[in-house]
């Protein structure tokens, strides 16, 4: 082969290889999305229906809001300021993951851990009646009502 083909060839493979970059490229450029999917969103909470609402505390005089249940999250009320359980999972620098270890008709447990941290938050409630459930912390069950 002499050096003007070789160069011819080298010229020719090169073109091609400009030409398909090229090709690929203005895609790339395209500001249009096409068959693009929303991003996903995780829910980590599938509370039942039986403790979906507020409960807390009473003692005829004085109410304390303490828990919230919705569809797909789970909040805790200290006063007039209320905590997400997700967004706390979706603002941790690492997120987390949640553990339903108990969902059934009268047991609601679950764990939420935080990815790259030792902390773990373990939560147990259990249905009395259709307005009173338990809480059990640190070992002891409280009484809560819906509110």
């Amino acid at each position: 082969m002499n050096k003007q083909s070789l160069k011819a060839i080298t010229i020719a493979l090169s073109l091609a290889l400009v030409t398909v970059n090229c090709s690929n490229s203005s895609n790339d450029d395209d500001n249009t999305p096409t068959n693009q999917q929303p991003p996903a969103t995780t829910q980590y909470f599938h509370p039942p229906t039986w403790i979906q609402g507020t409960w807390g505390v009473t003692n005829g005089t004085t109410s304390n809001k303490l828990y919230r249940f919705t569809s797909d999250d789970v909040v805790t009320i200290t006063g007039t300021s209320e905590l997400s359980l997700t967004g706390t999972i979706k603002a941790h620098p690492y997120g987390g993951s949640v553990d339903e270890t108990v969902n059934t008709t009268t047991q609601y447990n679950f764990t939420v851990k935080y990815n790259m941290s030792p902390t773990t938050q373990n939560f147990e409630f259990r249905k009395i009646s259709a307005t009173q459930i338990q809480w059990k912390s640190y070992g002891t069950w409280f009484d809560l009502v819906k509110m």
